[in-house]
């Protein structure tokens, strides 16, 4: 489908260039016959004085070469002054009729139109001819551009479609690791995710990212009706769409509320086990960082949108009480103090100072910063956490001091990643946070030991002999003695066991979760494959 895409594609711009240059080329050509039809009929002489006159084929090689100005000199014989004089003229017309041609074809190639046909030919061309598997992603924003720049980075190639024009122009200025075919296009009608290569046979999956669940939904839909077999995941922010998304067939929901919400949960009941998950889910924070307790009891929350609602909802069986700040909550808000929450006299009403943390959860970044301001001024020591929108203003919510910052796109990204990179991650997270705080804290110290402060990595890596973990690890020893890795889970016909010991046996078709560096996971990597 991509191809017959191309071909027509391909087919119109050629169609609209023919057209849209008739009329200078009928000039041009026009210029040109005049040209060799008077030198043809303009009289001449041999040296000799003996009456002469131009064939065609020689009024056609002397007009070619005076038309583009290069000047060769008279041939046969030296001019007359007549043909000298129409020479001249010939000069100026062919001249004229070249600038004419060249004006209107530039215009023409300026043509919008022109140049989204030219884009889209190139398009296809481009996903005809991948040849390693691709993901289909579709929305390039903050979310987007991430998962963008960590696939490529694992030499992943990915195909882009987005509505936003600046947003594609974008790919190409961004730098990725691997060259990338972008479109502006409605990602949501099926005929462009199936020019885009939804059915090439190295398809891996499609990522419904474009920030609009209804958009989401419906490319699930799509994508789950052309091709049943592919991998789909799609980002919700609103619970109302979640059946929907379930009902089109979305292998993966990816909620970035309840994502945060559920993060939060784990740092209250597993702080270890909470450094643990950004490290191996962030791909640039290190099990170094400080083990920081959420603080239980009151939390203050200003503004009652899709964040504080997944925080009332994860964090209801817990030693959390919610009382929300909000100038128009609805009838679902428990615990409320209305008003503005950047106003301190609001604040203040609300009891910040005797809350245990402060949650500015508004749509408004700026309104965040603003929430963040006054509670320093009226509580310089609580804990506070930010929810930013926007990637632009991560400069500004460094300076806030927030113990958490929530960042959508961000959070998007990484539960992506951890979809595509190491499915086992998420098997083994869901079972990590069955553990108590001591196994946690032990796992942190062993990846403190064994990785030190470089970014964690994961990777599934598939076992293809009998062996155990000791004799894999001197099996990368061959290649180089420094690549840390520490076993997350093992698995076998179903059946998953964390943290595997030195001495377990292994088997062919045995999965593994491991964690290390960026350099371990590429020596295991290669050292498997020998």
């Amino acid at each position: 489908m991509a191809t017959a895409r191309g071909a027509l594609a391909e087919r119109n711009s050629l169609f609209i260039l023919l057209r849209r240059m008739r009329r200078p080329l009928v000039v041009l050509i026009l210029s040109y016959a005049v040209a060799i039809l008077g030198f043809v009929l303009v009289p001449g002489a041999t040296p000799d004085g003996q009456p002469w006159r131009m064939d065609f084929l020689h009024a056609t090689y002397f007009v070619s070469f005076l038309g583009s100005t290069i000047g060769l000199g008279e041939i046969p014989y030296p001019f007359t002054p007549m043909q000298r004089l129409w020479g001249t003229l010939c000069i100026y017309m062919t001249v004229v009729a070249w600038l004419y041609s060249f004006g209107a074809l530039f215009a023409v190639l300026q043509d919008p139109t022109m140049r989204r046909l030219l884009l889209q030919g190139r398009f296809y061309r481009q996903v005809k001819g991948l040849r390693e598997p691709f993901y289909l992603l579709c929305g390039y924003d903050d979310a987007g551009r991430r998962v963008a720049r960590e696939l490529t980075a694992d030499d992943m190639p990915v195909v882009v479609l987005d509505r936003d024009h600046e947003r594609v122009e974008a790919v190409d200025v961004d730098a990725l690791s691997l060259p990338v075919p972008a479109l502006e296009a409605d990602a949501s009608d099926p005929q462009v995710l199936l020019a885009a290569g939804l059915r090439h046979p190295m398809c891996k999956g499609v990522l419904a990212l474009t920030g609009d669940d209804a958009v989401n939904t419906k490319i699930v839909l799509s994508a789950k009706m052309l091709a049943p077999d592919l991998q789909v995941l799609g980002a919700v922010s609103h619970h109302a769409w979640h059946s929907r998304l379930a009902q089109a067939g979305a292998d993966a929901m990816i909620n970035p509320f309840d994502v945060f919400a559920e993060r939060m949960a784990i740092a209250l009941n597993a702080p270890s086990l909470h450094i643990i998950y950004e490290a191996i889910t962030a791909q640039r924070q290190t099990v170094m960082a400080p083990v920081q307790p959420l603080p239980r009891g009151r939390w203050l929350v200003c503004g009652w949108g899709p964040l504080a609602r997944a925080l009332r909802h994860r964090l209801r069986d817990t030693e959390v009480e919610l009382h929300v700040v909000d100038p128009e909550p609805d009838a679902s808000c428990e615990r409320l103090t209305r008003g503005d929450p950047t106003d301190a006299h609001v604040l203040r009403k609300a009891g910040i100072e005797t809350a245990q943390l402060l949650v500015a959860a508004t749509v408004d970044d700026l309104d965040n910063l603003a929430i963040a301001m006054a509670a320093r001024e009226l509580a310089p020591e609580l804990p506070l956490i930010l929810r930013r929108t926007q990637s632009r203003n991560a400069v500004l919510f460094r300076e806030a001091g927030a113990r958490l910052v929530m960042a959508t796109g961000y959070l998007i990204a990484t539960e992506v990643l951890r979809h595509t990179r190491a499915p086992l991650l998420g098997h083994f997270l869901s079972q990590a946070a069955q553990q108590d705080e001591a196994w946690a804290a032990g796992l942190l110290q062993r990846l403190r030991q064994d990785v030190g402060d470089e970014i964690l990595e994961t990777w599934t890596q598939s076992v293809w002999r009998m062996q155990t973990l000791r004799e894999l690890r001197q099996q990368v020893a061959e290649l180089a003695s420094d690549a840390p890795m520490v076993p997350l889970l093992h698995m076998r016909l179903g059946v998953m066991r964390l943290c595997p010991a030195e001495e377990d046996q292994l088997l062919p078709g045995d999965l593994l979760l491991l964690a290390g560096t960026h350099r371990g996971r590429r020596l295991y990597k290669a050292a498997l494959k020998r």
